[in-house]
């Protein structure tokens, strides 16, 4: 499953597990536990974008 996040402090880069930085206006990337504990930490935040907001009403 994708998800949408960016860095939660545009200051601060956030890696990738390739070594890369994540963008900072956000980018999809596939929901693993990398990335969960990412979100867990405070270090990204998800963007919930209006397709999915349009989908979950829907």
């Amino acid at each position: 499953m994708l998800i949408q996040i960016k860095p939660a402090k545009a200051a601060v880069p956030v890696r990738k597990p390739n070594g890369e930085y994540l963008k900072a206006n956000g980018e999809k990337v596939e929901r693993s536990s990398f990335w969960v504990r990412r979100l867990n930490d405070g270090d990204v935040i998800e963007v919930k974008t209006t397709a999915n907001k349009a989908k979950a009403g829907a």
